[in-house]
């Protein structure tokens, strides 16, 4: 589980932000140079540079070499089985929440916040 959460929060991390959704949105169109996405985001060099790395981090992109182009593409197999990985838990999350939500046993038993604090003590 572990492992899951990881990598949700990770692929999580770099769709957080409407510039990495622009990229992502672009190279599902075509394969791009840096040089292009540049002029597509009317971003800089370096700040273009910033949130490939950041979707290359997360396995969502790939990027391969073309004499002194570095073209960049969605990463097909890292793309879907992230996508499947982040909808199995949001699927998990909806079931549970269809089962229903039982209530905290707080609410009947308001000192077993102090029972738990000395036991997390101990």
């Amino acid at each position: 589980m572990e492992e899951i959460t990881g990598n949700i929060i990770k692929i999580c991390k770099a769709l957080a932000d409407s510039t990495r959704l622009k990229i992502l949105n672009l190279l599902s169109r075509q394969e791009m140079a840096v040089c292009e996405l540049i002029e597509a985001l009317d971003l800089s060099q370096p700040a273009v540079s910033h949130h490939l790395k950041l979707l290359k981090q997360a396995c969502l992109i790939t990027d391969s070499r073309e004499g002194k182009w570095v073209l960049y593409n969605i990463d097909r197999d890292n793309y879907n089985q992230a996508m499947q990985t982040v909808q199995s838990f949001l699927q998990n999350v909806q079931d549970n929440l269809e089962r229903g939500v039982p209530l905290s046993p707080i609410r009947t038993q308001p000192c077993l916040c102090e029972v738990l604090k000395s036991k997390a003590k101990t």
